[in-house]
């Protein structure tokens, strides 16, 4: 087994860069006076990066005079002139400068064993642990930031790339750029669920909020033989596939429920649970979820079985960081968003909504009514409120049909884009071409001009 350093090619890199001071800022990319082993090589660098930020000459010379002693109590200057006269070749600092960082990180490692012990012997859930442990060995940084900032000329020629995918997509009649949802006027609206988007989809209790997000996953799963994964605090697993086979075998739920669907719909439930049964379509229930256990899930999962889409159900009844219930909340909703990043998939995260909606008179609800915190509506890519007018109103000419708002979204406009509701079916279906929203009659006063007076005439 190597060691976990290496003398030499720490020696070569600083004394490359005493002699060729340029080379300065693209060696030291990813490089910290931590990456060096040894605590006197650790100060020549970090005296190299004092001068160079000040705008001062850097040489051997100018080194050893701004360090003076080392802590070892030799004189930086023998120590210098030594790293100056053995580097073997500065046209290969670059290599010398990835050893160190290969070097740095399998020590952060072995650093890790020891952490990762102490995480395990310590108290906790179980869950919580893995996920503690997951994010200690994510943040040793094994990547190179040096293309963090790129000028935009650069960037030109994969962007080039991307216009011709488009343009090939666009050919082949195929619109969207992400997943469908499986809702076609939808789809329009969305362009599809993007990756690394956040998605909020809020609504108040009994509306489909549920339905909807679920309807997402059966449809990736399903008819686009991607892999999703539903993750309820509310729900068990056994609830979520009733729900997943009575909408893809258009079984009335109730009567998956008391037991009679086997016998009036059978074709109808062997139809549904295959279609489920060969997806990819993956469902964890558990209660007390919290970001970090979701993630470390998530991460798992997409090792294991790759992963296009995720759903949470539902933000309020997760745990979060804060000193009160609003920064658990901001933080829950940021944290999503940065899993949707980190990824690289869409994200789909339930939301209730404050009473506030239905206090007014027009009860469709608008961003502000999300529950307990305005970062929700901040962290969201976009936010789909979930509204059927018959919930509040008997004798609404809308029944069965769902009104999905799109209160937010970025480069794209808001709207409404309405759908079929199939309750007893657990479902969202696209409203048939034919269908026509109820014609009101106008008030008197809201007729044209015209039109009254000649009414008045008549009456005359």
């Amino acid at each position: 087994m190597r060691e976990p350093y290496n003398a030499e090619a720490e020696h070569g890199l600083l004394g490359a860069m005493l002699q060729r001071p340029e080379l300065i800022d693209t060696l030291s990319d990813d490089l910290s006076p931590e990456s060096f082993y040894f605590a006197e090589n650790a100060e020549v660098f970090r005296g190299i990066m004092a001068l160079r930020a000040a705008g001062k000459a850097v040489d051997f010379l100018t080194v050893a005079d701004h360090i003076g002693v080392l802590d070892n109590g030799d004189k930086a200057l023998g120590h210098c002139a030594a790293l100056v006269a053995n580097t073997p070749s500065v046209a290969n600092a670059g290599t010398y400068a990835g050893i160190v960082r290969e070097r740095a990180i399998e020590r952060a490692l072995y650093d890790l064993s020891d952490k990762t012990l102490e995480i395990v012997q310590g108290s906790g859930d179980i869950q919580d642990k893995i996920a503690a442990v997951q994010a200690a060995a994510m943040a040793i940084d094994s990547g190179s930031d040096a293309d963090e900032v790129v000028k935009a000329a650069d960037l030109m020629a994969d962007q080039v790339e991307v216009w011709q995918e488009r343009h090939d997509r666009h050919c082949r009649g195929e619109t969207l750029i992400g997943l469908s949802t499986g809702l076609a006027d939808l789809d329009a609206k969305l362009g599809g669920l993007q990756p690394e988007q956040l998605i909020i989809v809020a609504g108040r209790p009994g509306m489909g909020k549920t339905t909807l997000a679920m309807g997402f996953a059966l449809d990736a799963a399903v008819r686009q033989k991607k892999s999703a994964l539903v993750v309820s605090l509310e729900m068990s697993q056994s609830q979520l596939i009733d729900r997943a086979v009575a909408s893809e075998g258009r079984v009335p739920l109730n009567l998956i429920k008391n037991g009679s669907a086997c016998q009036s719909h059978s074709t109808e439930l062997g139809l549904g649970a295959r279609n489920v049964q060969q997806a990819n379509l993956f469902i964890a229930d558990r209660s007390g979820g919290t970001v970090g256990r979701i993630r470390s899930l998530a991460r798992r999962h997409k090792m294991r079985y790759g992963l296009d889409l995720l759903v949470i159900d539902y933000l309020q009844l997760m745990d979060g960081e804060g000193g009160n219930r609003t920064e658990e909340v901001s933080s829950i909703s940021r944290g999503c968003k940065l899993l949707a990043r980190e990824l690289g998939i869409p994200v789909v995260l339930l939301s209730q909504l404050s009473r506030k909606c239905e206090e007014r008179p027009n009860k469709r609800p608008v961003p502000s009514d999300l529950r307990e915190s305005g970062a929700i509506e901040q962290d969201a890519d976009v936010i789909l409120f979930v509204y059927r007018d018959e919930v509040y109103h008997e004798n609404s000419e809308y029944k069965g049909v769902a009104e999905i708002i799109v209160g937010k979204g970025r480069d794209i406009e808001t709207g409404t884009v309405r759908a079929a509701f199939l309750g007893q079916y657990n479902r969202f279906e696209n409203l048939s071409a034919s269908w026509q929203p109820p014609v009101k009659a106008q008030p008197a006063s809201d007729r044209p001009l015209s039109d009254r007076y000649r009414r008045k005439e008549i009456a005359v």
